[in-house]
């Protein structure tokens, strides 16, 4: 039974860790890295959710730690957008409401080339985001005609994942979800275990985030879609044709 560790905030691993271990696999998490919400942006994020008509929200940690803040609210007349489907489907799920999503990819680039994007003339937009992050969003979304303002409602922390266990055990397969938790995985291991991380399988959604990995050395790494069912079906396949 393959080991396959699932590299994500604990909050958004439920699921995925269900579904490896309904497909065989041996399912743990690896917690690289913590969501701690932000109070201050959060008590002041009615209010610009209020004033805008175009709500971005950027990952699924976004919707977690807006929705409870933004469920009484009346969206009614706002544009709801998410980065990826996977996003997309969980807000569409909360709120009852169609949410824009790019269809192919899950990137900002896919969400900028919809057309429903292209002119952003007169629309206030509010993009919910954790704290940082890539200025291209904003930026093009700007030079549209946008009015953009961030809603930094969460910070990324170090997680602590139990080194001593994991040397003990190597696992079979990792799934990285993003860039920045390749960075945490490379940095938080250390220096001892830089061989064993670059001989590990990866399994990742995005090719930027394949290409972080390959930067560190990786060289065993499969892309797939970014929903959960498609990762475990992609380690599925991969297994059965590597037993």
């Amino acid at each position: 039974m393959p080991r396959v560790l699932v590299a994500r905030p604990q909050a958004q691993s439920a699921e995925l860790l269900r579904l490896l271990a309904a497909a065989g696999f041996d399912a743990g998490h690896l917690p690289l890295m913590e969501i701690a919400p932000q109070p201050d942006a959060l008590a002041v994020l009615p209010g610009q959710a209020a004033a805008a008509s175009c709500l971005i929200f950027v990952s699924p940690s976004a919707i977690d730690q807006a929705w409870p803040a933004l469920q009484t609210l009346d969206l009614a007349h706002k544009r709801l957008v998410c980065v990826g489907r996977a996003s997309a489907a969980k807000l569409a799920a909360l709120s009852g409401r169609p949410v824009l999503h790019p269809t192919e990819g899950s990137d900002s680039e896919a969400l900028l080339a919809l057309p429903e994007l292209a002119d952003m003339r007169g629309q206030r937009t509010l993009i919910v985001r954790g704290v940082g992050g890539r200025p291209l969003l904003a930026q093009s979304l700007a030079a549209r005609g946008a009015a953009v303002e961030f809603a930094e409602i969460y910070r990324r922390l170090d997680g602590a994942p139990d080194w001593a266990a994991f040397d003990r055990a190597p696992p079979d397969a990792v799934i990285v979800t993003s860039g920045e938790i390749v960075e945490q995985l490379f940095r938080l291991a250390g220096p001892s275990r830089i061989r064993t991380l670059q001989c590990l399988l990866y399994c990742v959604p995005h090719p930027r985030v394949a290409d972080r990995l390959a930067a560190q050395g990786a060289t065993r790494i499969m892309t797939t879609r970014a929903e959960d069912s498609a990762l475990v079906a992609g380690l599925k396949k991969w297994f059965c044709r590597h037993p």
